[in-house]
This record gives C-alpha cells, structure tokens and sequence, in this order.
C-alpha cells in the first residue's frame, strides 16, 4: 500500500494543471466506442470509433474508425497490429487520414496490487497523402477495488509523442480516470466467461501539452464504453 499515495497523486495531477488556463486553450469532449471480439485464446478483433468535439465551434468534429487484431504474446506482452480512418465531420472538410497503428503493452504488477502498463505505439500516417511517423509512449498505473461485486478501477496515466514532422518529442499527455464495470461479477464465474461477457465504462480527464500544433493545451473529457463478447 506505499505506492497507493503516487497513484493518487497521479490520478490529481491532470486537475491541478488544468488551472493553468490561457487563451490558446480548448475544451473537447471524446465519446468512444470500443468492441472486443474473440477468436481464441491468442488473439482478438478489436473494432473502435471515436469523435472529438471542441467546445468552442459549432463545426470542429473529428471521427475516426479503425478494426485491429491483437496476440496475446504472454500474460505479460500484448501486441497489436490495425487500421484507422480519421476524417472531419460536418461541414468541416479539411482532415483526412491513413493510419498503421503497431503497438506492443508489457503490463507489471507491483507492490499494493497496482498495474503498471507500459505501452508503445508507432503510427505510420498518411494525413491529405503526405507520409509521416510518429512514436508515442505511455505508462499507466492502476489498481482495482470491488465495490458490491463489482469491479471499479481508478487509473492514472502520462504519454509522449515523438513526431518525424518536427523531428521532436512534441506533444504530451496526462490523463485520469475510473473504469467502471457495468455488471456485477461472481466469484464463482470462471474468468474466461468474466472477460467476454463484460461491459465497461471508462470516464477521465485528459491534459493534453503540444509545442507544435495549435491549440496548444487542450482539455478534454472522454467517455469510452468497451464492450466484451
């Protein structure tokens, strides 16, 4: 339970920040949709849909969708291979997107039942047909509470973007949050029917820094639903 104290202090690090209001700051709502399919125990499709809204503008959404296959290396390593579409809604028609996503997670338990997730990821993106690379990084800790049978698990999480346009590390990101599990679970389920029948919601705040783009802070609040089958 010593690591408890960090963790929380992870998780409020993106609120005290977000004080830190100027005028080249926006705030945008992420609503996402997540769907698990398994194929057998090694791997699984993994479909996913977001948009990005900024409050700001009637005009400002963003989609994307994008289908991926993730292997199950070990209980430790999962790699990910995929395909996103990213593109401008509305009558906003200026954005359009192709992107390889490879991504490699090596996830940690340590002392006090915390997970740390490491996770690497490199997008291979063609943005209006112009080629370039960018690499991100991001370390996640979090620890899982049973609340009345269910699972809720508070989180915290910090990313950095490497970006072959700049040549730079350029953008940065802190997130919190909680997943909440939307069923209650027995502990006589075997956890196979645990894994494929769970429905969970996901609720953070995230503090995104970038040195290249315009805005250059953003605050943005997500919802993500993943749905298990």
């Amino acid at each position: 339970m010593k690591l408890l104290g960090p963790l929380i202090a992870i998780c409020l690090f993106p609120w005290v920040i977000v004080a830190q209001q100027t005028s080249d700051t926006r705030d945008e709502l992420w609503p996402e949709l997540d769907v698990y399919v398994p194929i057998n125990e090694k791997y699984r499709l993994v479909f996913t849909g977001t948009v990005s809204k900024a409050r700001e503008t009637r005009d400002s959404f963003e989609g994307q969708l994008g289908a991926h296959v993730d292997h199950f290396f070990n209980d430790r390593i999962t790699l990910r291979v995929g395909y996103r579409y990213g593109f401008s809604l509305g009558s906003n028609d200026r954005f359009r997107e192709h992107r390889i996503v490879t991504e490699e997670s090596i996830r940690k338990k340590i002392k006090g039942s915390i997970l740390l997730t490491d996770r690497n990821r490199q997008d291979w993106r063609w943005v209006k047909g112009d080629f370039s690379f960018r690499y991100r990084n991001r370390l996640t800790a979090e620890k899982e509470f049973r609340l009345a049978g269910r699972p809720i698990t508070p989180y915290g999480s910090a990313e950095i973007f490497y970006d072959t346009r700049f040549s730079t590390f350029n953008r940065y990101r802190f997130a919190s949050g909680v997943q909440i599990a939307l069923r209650k679970i027995r502990s006589s389920e075997p956890l196979l029917l645990i894994l494929r029948k769970e429905r969970v919601l996901d609720i953070y705040y995230l503090r995104q820094e970038d040195t290249r783009s315009e805005p250059k802070h953003i605050n943005a609040i997500g919802v993500s639903l993943a749905i298990h089958f």
